[in-house]
């Protein structure tokens, strides 16, 4: 399942939603939310990696998967995607979710599109 749909830089929300229900394993889901916030609910899938400590793990990220960076509204995950872009060029398929994400502690979520 393809993670592009013409905007390079944001996942298409239903994409993402038919990612998560049905494949989520296909990509490699990163939280770039702080600590606490991820605590309080998070993807299931998802691995915490907040924005402030992603200059200092960039190089553990592999190719091996799509990454899609999400926060709770896409600015964080934005920071994320563009920091990507230029300290790891190398990685191409990279995207962020652009919506605003609410997470309850036992790993459900809802997801809309940014107001």
């Amino acid at each position: 399942m393809a993670i592009n749909t013409g905007d390079d830089e944001a996942i298409d929300i239903a994409i993402f939603k038919k990612i998560i229900s049905q494949n989520p394993d296909s990509i490699q889901l990163i939280d770039v939310r702080d600590k606490d916030e991820y605590a309080a609910g998070h993807f299931k899938t998802a691995v915490n990696i907040p924005t402030d400590e992603l200059e200092k793990q960039i190089k553990t990220l592999s190719d091996a998967k799509p990454i899609v960076f999400v926060c709770n509204t896409g600015a964080k995950s934005g920071e994320a995607y563009y920091m990507l872009q230029d300290l790891r060029p190398d990685l191409k398929k990279v995207q962020y979710l652009d919506a605003e994400c609410t997470y309850s502690a036992d790993s459900t979520y809802k997801i809309q599109k940014p107001k």
